[in-house]
Order: structure tokens, then sequence, then C-alpha cells
């Protein structure tokens, strides 16, 4: 067995050195992954919904093939791709401006806030040369230079779920239970982009248990759900054309407008707190094709943005049916709506029904105005529902949205003073429900940057298209101040902390009075080595909550508090090959429960720079004493694939990920993952349930370059 292993490692090693054609760098590897699985582990922790950042993707890979100027006007590109934060962009204007441009990565070393594995994950995406040669195209060049990328991905659970184990017939009766499709999930795109001038593309995807095609169904069930049903559940597309004139882009068919701090107009992918504590600002990008498979949150239409100097002018118009719940009165013909599906899941009768129930029309723009050291944007959106949004009956939802129309304005802006970098935004309904946030981040010398925010969301405030730094997942009914603060002590140690502190004015769910609560971070990295990081963090929560087991006319309240720790170590022995290390413990209070828990796992990384075969996989094992002593870990998938499972009860997880590229226009995924949990006879509950103490997934995915 030991010289199998031995015979196995040395190929390795063979294959490792053999040099082929150049390949070009995997830009799922080379992000700021830290940062972003930090940021998808919290936002899972929070909202039930599949995330999805391959927009932001897309611009890694073009970034990857087109590097950005660092000692150009777009460096600050760096930071909106969270590729650097603010101190280090800071830092590198700094040095320009005293020093000139920067030409080596022997000077970006030398630059406060950078490590050399920091170097290193940047210079894929960056050039030392001072300007961007500008090239001028003739049309027939958009067919010559443009590049086209297809692909396809199969992936299954292998073990099959009770809601596949009646026949669809049975649907009518189990209209919640039997999921009528098949447990594969299909999933295809393709795009066409020649140097972001031009560029189109589709999405379709079908989720495991949803129907493909209709042509299986019974009429009794056909006349019922039948024209909801399409041979994709889900479809996207987009065209655009960008840089023409005082024409900055248009784009028609499916995408995201982003602005300001995220209060007023932004419906693409929202980041907030993480362990980088001072990277709280948002870049908006402003009008941006969608590509992504979140099937209600993006506008379907046509949009224009106009750019003449310093001002920009972008409006839209959007046309989209949505799913939401339906409440029926009188009739068929007289519809209320409880409340916006945000699942994408279409397997049951059920689910259908509520499929793309809801028109929202939604029109509106922005202007914007950016100098130097100053900006100011405003801006609009009207929302029409052609079906009404009821009155609920639960208390806390006393001030939630009513009616049919919404119109939403706001003001953000920019200013540096000095050593300050100030930012914000106000925005207000139509009813005058205001909600605000302002912030500054304070530059102390070249080795301490100092972040202060606040927010004031009212309780009666609502916006549809918003995503702003929020506790909570709705962006109402909160007010909170956060201070964070990065220490740079010394050369390749740097120390993040923060503390935010909230309170919620009226009622939430599963909170039947006014509540506060508080949350604390730290951690200290330290990456001496190009080849070896480490950082330890530690983080505390402290909320209140209904406590469940009193069921009286007004529940107890109940503070919670919850603490983890976590040591996690990144180490290449060669080249080739990079070892991540985690342990995590939580523990949970609440009243007299207690739980806790922890994560355990190790990942290797092969990663040669030469050779066509590359792989990565992990062993976990996890034990907890319950559900709110769960602990979320980001896991390396298949290109424009995510996987953020939560880890809970007790077992082992692994997986393994092959990515081979069999020449510069085709490249193959294999991923298979499974859990074994120890003390369990059976795995999830109702439709989902599953006889056996694992569960398994198969993915297979095909890219085709051209």
């Amino acid at each position: 067995m030991k010289s199998s292993v031995k015979s196995i490692f040395i190929i390795l090693c063979l294959f490792a050195y053999l040099r082929p054609n150049a390949q070009e760098a995997d830009t799922s590897l080379l992000i700021n992954n830290e940062f972003i699985s930090n940021q998808l582990e919290n936002i899972s922790a929070s909202k039930d919904i599949s995330l999805d950042f391959s927009d932001l993707l897309d611009d890694y890979a073009y970034y990857n093939k087109n590097p950005i100027s660092i000692n150009g006007e777009n460096c600050h590109k760096l930071v909106e791709l969270l590729l650097i934060n603010e101190i280090q962009y800071n830092n590198i204007q700094a040095y320009l401006s005293s020093y000139g441009s920067l030409r080596s990565k022997a000077e970006l070393l030398a630059i406060d806030g950078f490590s050399k594995s920091e170097v290193e994950r940047l210079l894929p995406f960056i050039s030392f040369s001072s300007k961007k040669k500008k090239t001028k195209y003739k049309f027939k060049d958009v067919f010559k230079y443009g590049r086209h990328q297809l692909i396809s991905r199969y992936s299954q659970i292998i073990e099959q779920a009770e809601a596949y184990s009646l026949p669809n017939d049975s649907a009518l009766e189990y209209k919640g239970s039997v999921y009528m499709g098949n447990p594969q999930k299909y999933y295809s795109r393709y795009s066409f982009d020649f140097d972001k001038k031009v560029g189109l593309g589709f999405t379709l995807e079908k989720d495991a248990g949803e129907l493909l095609g209709s042509s299986g169904l019974n009429d009794s069930i056909k006349s019922l759900v039948g024209e909801k049903v399409s041979l994709f559940d889900f479809s996207s597309a987009y065209f655009y054309v960008a840089d023409i004139g005082i024409i900055k882009k248009i784009i028609v068919g499916d995408y995201h407008l982003e602005f300001g701090q995220g209060l007023t107009l932004w419906s693409g992918l929202s980041f907030g707190k993480s362990s980088d504590a001072t990277m709280l600002k948002k870049y908006g990008r402003g009008l941006v094709k969608n590509s992504s498979v979140n099937e209600n949150r993006f506008m379907r239409g046509a949009a224009i943005s106009l750019g003449i100097k310093r001002i920009e002018f972008t409006a839209f118009y959007s046309t989209n049916n949505i799913d939401a719940n339906i409440t029926f009165i009188d009739s068929l013909e007289n519809k209320e709506i409880s409340g916006i599906q945000e699942s994408g899941n279409h397997r049951t009768i059920n689910e259908l029904l509520d499929k793309k129930v809801m028109n929202i029309r939604s029109v509106g723009g922005n202007i914007s105005y950016k100098a130097n050291k100053f900006s100011l944007g405003y801006s609009i959106i009207s929302n029409t529902f052609d079906l009404k949004f009821e009155a609920p009956s639960e208390v806390y939802k006393q001030y939630y949205f009513v009616g049919n129309n919404n119109l939403n304005m706001g003001l953000d802006f920019t200013f540096n003073l000095k050593n300050m970098r100030f930012f914000g935004e106000l925005s207000a309904n139509e009813n005058s429900a205001l909600a605000g946030i302002i912030g500054n981040n304070l530059f102390i010398g070249n080795r301490v940057i100092l972040s202060l925010l606040y927010r004031n969301y009212s309780k009666n405030y609502y916006n549809f298209f918003n995503s702003p730094i929020s506790e909570s997942s709705n962006g109402r009914n909160e007010r909170a101040f956060y201070m964070g603060i990065k220490l740079l002590p010394i050369k390749n140690i740097s120390i993040d902390a923060y503390a935010d502190f909230f309170k919620f004015p009226w009622l939430k769910y599963g909170v039947s009075y006014p509540s506060m609560g508080a949350e604390y971070l730290l951690q200290i990295n330290y990456n001496p080595l190009n080849n070896f990081g480490l950082y330890f963090r530690m983080k505390s929560e402290f909320k209140s909550e209904n406590n469940k087991e009193e069921y009286k006319f007004l529940p107890q309240q109940a503070n919670t508090k919850k603490y983890s720790l976590r040591i996690n170590l990144t180490y290449s022995p060669i080249e080739f090959i990079i070892l991540k290390s985690r342990f995590e413990t939580v523990s949970f209070s609440k009243v007299d429960k207690n739980e806790r828990g922890y994560l355990l796992y190790q990942d290797i990384i092969y990663r040669p720079n030469n050779f066509p075969l590359s792989a990565n996989l992990r062993f976990a094992i996890f034990s907890t004493d319950g559900w709110d002593s769960r602990i979320y870990a980001y896991e390396n998938d298949v290109l424009y694939g995510f996987s953020i499972p939560a880890y809970y009860d007790k077992g082992q997880r692994f997986y393994f990920n092959v990515k081979y590229k069999l020449n510069r226009h085709l490249s193959f995924w294999f991923r298979f993952s499974r859990i074994v949990f120890d003390n369990k006879n059976s795995i999830g509950s109702s439709a989902d349930k599953i006889d056996g103490n694992h569960k398994s997934e198969i993915k297979f995915q095909l890219k085709a370059d051209l």
C-alpha cells in the first residue's frame, strides 16, 4: 500500500514538471477565495436561498486575460473586484503620488499591507504598464476576435428521496410532497464576448425534481400546471453593446442594477460584514448583464447608460414574472399575495402553482456625477405589481408593504477629505419612510484604517430591489453602529476586528418584542511566506429570541449567545500542492439550552502550472449537538458551481473535484461528494427524507472555449 501511494506521488510530481502548452490561470482558484468564502458562509447562515456569483467570476476571467494597470485610473477596479482591500488601495495611491509608477512585483511587495501570498494572488489580474492602449476596432473584428464559451453540467443526488418514490399521478393527492420530475439537475450556459464591447449569452437550468417538459403528465395535472412547465424550468438571456460614443452600455434581456450603497437600487449579489473588517463600502457596477441562476432577483427588459464627461445617466424598464404565495379571495380572479418566494424550486404541484404568478413592472434610473474626490448620485425606481400584497395578520408584519405600487428614491455620495473617505446613502419610499447609511474610512498612516458606519432603516421602509449592509435580510426595522479596524503592526501580520451594535425597534419573526444585539469579531492573519498562511478568528453573537419552550400569550424573551473559534492553516510544501487545514468550534446557549460543536477538515489541492490535470479533495469530521450549533464551510466546486453546506449532527464529509484540460478549447470537471452521519438511520424530513445514513452527489461538467 505504501509503495502504491509513493508511486502515485512520484507520477504526479513528474506530470507537474512536464511542459506542454501553457494553460490559462484558473480564476476560480486565484480569486480572493478567503474573503468570498467567508461572505458566502455568512449569507448562507442568514438566508435560505441559492447563491451564485457567476457574474463576478466572469469579471475575474476577463481581467485575467486583460489585466488592470495598477498605475492607471482603473486601479480602483481591484477594490471593486475584492482583489485588494481599502488600505492596500490607499497605500498604492500614496506610493504613486510619492514615487511614480510601480514597475515590478518587488516594488509592490515593499508597500505596506501586501504579503507575498497576496501579491502572487493579485499578479494574474494586473499589469505594471502606465496606460492601457486604446485599440480601434472594426465591425468585422467582433466576429473575428470574439470569444465563445459553452458550459454544460449534469448533477444528481445518488440516494433516492421519498418525494421520488410515488408516481406522478399521485401528485394531485399529495400536492406538496411528490416531486414530479427526475432527480437530475441540468445546467447550460453560453456566452459570447468581444472585449466587453459586445456580448450575448443565455443560461438554462432544471433543478432536481423539476419537470423536463410536460409530455409525461396526465391530463388532470397538465390542465392544472401544464402551462407552467417548459423544457428547462429557468431560462435567461441577454445582449449588450458598450462604449459607442456617449453610450456606455445598452442591455436587452436580463440584467442587474447596482448603485450607491445598496439602499435604493441594487439587484445583484451584495456582500456585508466580513473578517476583512473595513471592507464595508459598496462599489456598484451600475448596469451589468445577468448570467446567474437566481430566478427572481433580476431585471428583464432593456436599459441604457450614457456618459458625458463626469456625468453618467442610466434609464431602465423591466417586466418580469416572479414566484409568490397566493391568497385566494372569493374567486380565482380575485387574488392577493402574502409573500414572495425566493427558492426557485418548482418540483411539486404547490410549488408550480406559485411559479411566475405575479408580474412586477419596474421603471426608473440613476444619474451620477463623479469627480476625483467627490461623487453624487440619485436613483429612483417605481415598481407596479399586478397582484396586491395583502395586509398580513401577524403582528410583527404590521408595517410590511401592502398594495400594488411602490416607489423608492435615494441620494448617495462619496467624499474624500485628507485621510478620510466618507460614503453614504439616504433613501425614501412613497409613504415617507426613510432608510439611511453613512460611513467613514479613516486612514491613520499606512498601517491603520478605522471604519465607522451608522445605519438606520425605518420599520415601514420597503424595497424589493435593495441589498444594504444589514443584520437582518430585508433592510428595514434596524438601527446600528459599526466600528471596524485593520492593523498592520509588522510586516506579514494583519489584525482585523469589529464590533456591531444593532437594535430592532419593532418586532421580528420569532421575536415578539423590540430587541437588540451585538456581534464581535477578531482575526489575526500571519503570512510570512508565499507558501504559508495562518489565521486565527474569534467571533461572538448576542441576540434575543422568543423562548419556544414557553408558549404563553406573550412568549418570554430569551437571550442567545453564540461563540465560535477558528484556526485556518494554508501550506504549500511544493509548488503544485497546497494543503489547507481548518479547525472550528462553536458553542450556543439559550436559557437552559446549550449546544456545542466542532468541524475539522483537511484540503489537498493539486494544481500544477503546466499540466492539464488539477484536483482538490477534502475530508471533514464534524460533531454538533443540534442545528443551532451548525457550522458553514465553503467548498471548492466545478466552475460556476457553488457549495456551502451546513455541518451539523455527527459524521464525516468528503469530496474530490477533478479538472482535466483536454486541449486549449475543452475542459472537463468531475466532482463527487458524500456525507455520512454516525447517529442516523435517515437523512432529511418529509419529501426530502432519505433512508440510510449517507447522502452522495455527483457532478459532470464540460466547458468549450472558442
